[in-house]
């Protein structure tokens, strides 16, 4: 073999056994899971689920950050201030992709500065009604609302929430005026429904099993495809003739978008296998919550398609945050 011809093979080696050393050297050092929500809610338990799954297999410390505030960007941007290596992981939420559509500056663009690593969970909503309304299904209450445009209030977690922009969705879907009524939080909004204050509330459906049971709130409609497991009775979006309103609230992982490819798949095949964990699967489920394993690939997509149907609602709608 011709000298010049041997420097060439010999550096191919040298480079393909490099970049093999680089991609089994992930991760190097203990992994940090950002959580844009105060501790102690669903968001935070779920990502401790998971941290504790994904150590072993990582072969790495996993833990928990959170950083809440700034409607989650107070924790995406210090996920972005981390060394972009794969080390550290954002949780993400609808808010994430509602974000840039409904503020008019931000320090960063979520599907520009982050890539997907994986969905984990999906949860479904419900509309329901305070015992006192006249309306025993959707069809119903939306007849009420267009007798009486103005009227009739729906409590949310807030405003520019997944609740809030789903509110919206029914209003452009039956021009039935209902107002948007935010509050701090999800309990705060079913404790006024609760107490009749808000005739109408959009709530995670487990947060609302309770009080149906007891006859204090009249689940009306689940906003998934099928029907809930923990509310069997209460028909879907579609049954109730809206099946272009089903919609969840979810969750997944990112990194920044300059962290190594190989990172990324490793990081995802980890977190895959640890949702289809029975055990954690069927915890998941107490919470209301169904694990949703997928590729970067296909959260990717999914976070795009979402960012642009409700973007296309918060422009319809004329939601802003500020």
């Amino acid at each position: 073999m011709r000298p010049r011809m041997l420097k060439i093979v010999i550096a191919t080696v040298l480079a393909v056994g490099a970049a093999v050393v680089h991609a089994q050297a992930f991760p190097s050092k203990a992994l940090r899971i950002v959580v844009p929500f105060p501790p102690g809610g669903s968001a935070d338990i779920t990502s401790r689920m998971l941290a504790e799954q994904l150590a072993p297999g990582l072969g790495q410390p996993v833990l928990v950050e959170n950083r809440p505030g700034g409607s989650t960007m107070i924790g995406a941007e210090a996920a972005l201030r981390a060394p972009a290596d794969g080390h550290t992981l954002l949780v993400v939420f609808p808010s994430f992709i509602i974000n840039p559509s409904v503020r008019s500056t931000m320090s960063f663009h979520p599907l520009k500065d982050f890539r997907a690593v994986g969905q984990t969970v999906a949860m479904p909503m419900t509309i329901a009604v305070h015992p006192s309304v006249p309306a025993r299904t959707l069809q119903e209450l939306v007849a009420l609302a267009r007798a009486k445009p103005g009227t009739i209030a729906y409590g949310t977690p807030g405003i520019a929430t997944t609740h809030h922009v789903m509110g919206e969705m029914l209003n452009l879907a039956t021009q039935a005026g209902f107002i948007h009524a935010p509050f701090q939080g999800g309990a705060p909004a079913l404790t006024a429904a609760l107490g009749g204050h808000v005739p109408m509330v959009y709530a995670n459906t487990t947060e609302v099993v309770q009080a149906a049971k007891e006859g204090k709130i009249r689940p009306l409609v689940v906003t998934s495809a099928a029907r809930s497991e923990a509310l069997p009775d209460v028909p879907t979006m579609r049954e109730a003739g809206y099946p272009q309103l089903e919609a969840y609230n979810w969750a997944g992982m990112v990194v920044a978008t300059a962290a190594p490819a190989a990172a990324v798949e490793r990081l995802n095949a980890e977190l895959v296998r640890a949702l289809r964990q029975p055990a954690i699967r069927e915890k998941f489920k107490t919470y209301g919550m169904e694990a949703t394993p997928s590729t970067p690939q296909e959260f990717d997509a999914f976070l795009r398609a979402e960012h642009e149907r409700y973007g296309r609602v918060v422009r319809e709608a004329h939601i802003k945050a500020e």
